[in-house]
């Protein structure tokens, strides 16, 4: 009776002590990552088009910002080189490294996302230090805390910089954008899922999920130090900035003149990112006959990559005869006569 009650005992005081110890990783994630575009291939790589908000679910002030963007607004030199937010590497198509860093007992006390020329790492700190205060230093990288939950990494990112969200078309992220990130790793692939909220510009969570291949090779995500020069000689020394006054931005209407979107759909509304919303523009939308009245390339986003690597395995489309250049857009050298 006592060693039953003994026995008891200890399997209850063993169970207590495992509820309280610290979740330890159960994954992985130390090595390189190299991006995988078969889906989201324009968002990914040259950046969406000009006045396509959809999929953004932006407040009014959002919206009115956005619509104040040029794509020559990056291409002077003040803006070359500045550095962009966290949120922004699941919008460019280079890759990354993932290590940890050790404490002195050997414990993982914090993981690290790799920037670039262009984003600061992301330090996920794993120690269980609290936030810093609202008024301190916001960085590219901002301020991460994480814990493991089973095999997935969940990360909470605050104290970031203002930065554009989707890449090219000027979409706003304010100073107190929150990021949670999950970094799940199945073998080789890391799906990384970041929900971004901010109370200015949207109203309501960014959900953004994308897939890394593990790599040996270990380069994609090497870059050297980011350098100005002058891209547009017509506004050297003028000091004029490249932007559109409020209703001016001739693109805006750009989804409505070549998807025959609705301007609603296309401007960032949040009833616009559920299936739901079909059903409302079902009599208004008639999808383009043909992929070659779309713009070039769009059916299939894979003009610079098709027979490529990186390039989807056997995809084939009609991209308007964009094609037929080559990739990047130029043409195929001329092949000699035969004397």
């Amino acid at each position: 009776m006592h060693g039953s009650r003994f026995t008891k005992g200890v399997l209850v005081a063993c169970g207590l002590l495992m509820m309280s110890a610290p979740a330890l990783a159960q994954t992985e994630l130390s090595g390189a990552y190299a991006t995988r575009m078969y889906e989201d291939y324009i968002e990914r790589g040259p950046g969406e088009f000009m006045g396509n908000f959809t999929g953004m679910p932006l407040t009014d002030e959002g919206r009115a910002k956005a619509l104040l963007y040029t794509s020559n607004l990056p291409s002077i030199i003040e803006r070359q080189c500045l550095a962009q937010s966290a949120g922004v590497i699941q919008y460019r198509p280079v890759g990354f490294r993932i290590w940890s860093e050790l404490d002195e007992e050997g414990r993982v006390r914090a993981w690290v996302i790799s920037g670039d020329n262009l984003r600061g790492d992301i330090r996920i700190w794993m120690d269980g230090r609290p936030h810093p205060s609202p008024n301190a230093l916001h960085t590219e990288g901002g301020f991460a805390t994480g814990k493991w939950e089973g095999d997935t990494l969940t990360a909470r990112l605050t104290h970031l910089k203002t930065a554009w969200i989707r890449r090219g078309v000027g979409i706003p992220g304010s100073d107190q954008t929150t990021i949670t990130m999950h970094l799940t790793r199945r073998e080789n692939l890391l799906t990384l899922t970041t929900i971004q909220e901010d109370p200015y510009y949207l109203t309501e969570p960014h959900v953004v999920s994308r897939v890394w291949e593990w790599t040996p090779r270990a380069g994609d995500g090497d870059r050297p130090t980011c350098n100005t020069a002058n891209e547009i000689p017509s506004i050297e020394d003028t000091g004029i900035v490249p932007h559109y006054l409020p209703g001016k931005n001739p693109e805006e209407d750009y989804m409505v003149r070549v998807f025959n979107l609705p301007k609603e759909a296309a401007m960032g509304y949040a009833k616009t990112l559920y299936p739901e919303y079909r059903k409302e523009i079902k009599g208004k939308y008639t999808p383009p006959a043909t992929c070659s009245e779309r713009a070039p390339g769009y059916c299939c986003g894979w003009i610079e990559r098709q027979g490529l690597p990186g390039g989807a395995p056997g995809l084939t489309c009609n991209d308007g005869g964009f094609g037929a250049l080559g990739p990047r857009g130029r043409a195929p050298a001329a092949t000699p006569a035969a004397k």
